[in-house]
């Protein structure tokens, strides 16, 4: 599986200020797109709270890739960009940079291979009671998605678009789950599936909690860099 480095990260608005600080990451992805081939996704969602406006939106979901950890952390967060980015955002922002940590599992970033829009993404984080809970869940986590891919590509081009899992690497207890799907019709056709319902009953033992959220597009950075650029479940 994947050895790159995966991000979670939310950012979060002054009420109206949204545009301010997307005018400010335009500047920045262009550098990010011309100058960094090792932040290979740079995608974000709105909150469903906000699909009927973005520019009014609080808070923003950001999912990144990395090759590594040093690519973001030597490169990515130390560039001239990302240093003017950040002196331009704090009258926007309410808190600085929220990122968690995380290792692919299993999964496949893009059923489409070609960065098809989706119409809704999920986003849900687990945590386990303790580090042998979640060893039990990662197991079946990684069966359960096997068998969600093995069925999509079946289809040959499903609604599924996106359907990774993933470890924490801040704590021993964490994990998480991201999808798109093309439609919201397939997103709710999907979670009411047989198999769905089944791998979430036989993980409950193994879960503390659960935080779930949906999102929307917001029409900017990239899914992944193109056919060849080494993304989960490319083959």
């Amino acid at each position: 599986m994947s050895n790159d480095f995966y991000l979670f990260a939310n950012c979060n608005f002054v009420p109206d200020k949204y545009e301010d600080w997307q005018l400010a990451y335009d500047d920045l992805a262009k550098y990010v797109q011309s100058s960094e081939p090792t932040t290979k996704t740079y995608y974000f969602g709105i909150p469903m709270d906000y699909a009927h406006d973005i520019s009014k939106t609080t808070s923003m979901f950001a999912f990144e890739i990395y090759g590594s950890r040093e690519d973001l952390y030597a490169t990515h967060l130390t560039s001239p960009a990302m240093t003017m980015f950040l002196q331009k955002i704090p009258l926007s922002t309410t808190t600085d940079l929220d990122l968690a940590h995380y290792g692919l599992v299993a999964g496949f970033l893009d059923s489409s291979a070609t960065g098809a829009p989706c119409a809704i993404m999920q986003d849900i984080r687990i945590t386990s009671p303790s580090l042998f809970a979640r060893s039990a869940l990662l197991v079946s986590l990684a069966k359960f998605i096997g068998s969600v891919q093995r069925t999509e590509l079946s289809r040959g081009g499903s609604d599924v678009l996106t359907y990774t899992g993933y470890e924490c690497l801040d704590d021993d207890t964490g994990a998480r789950i991201f999808g798109r799907w093309r439609t919201r019709e397939a997103f709710e056709a999907f979670i009411r599936r047989a198999d769905v319902a089944e791998f979430w009953r036989g993980i409950r033992g193994n879960v503390a909690r659960l935080d779930q959220r949906c999102y929307v597009e917001n029409g900017k950075g990239w899914l992944h860099r193109g056919e060849g650029s080494g993304y989960a479940g490319e083959s």
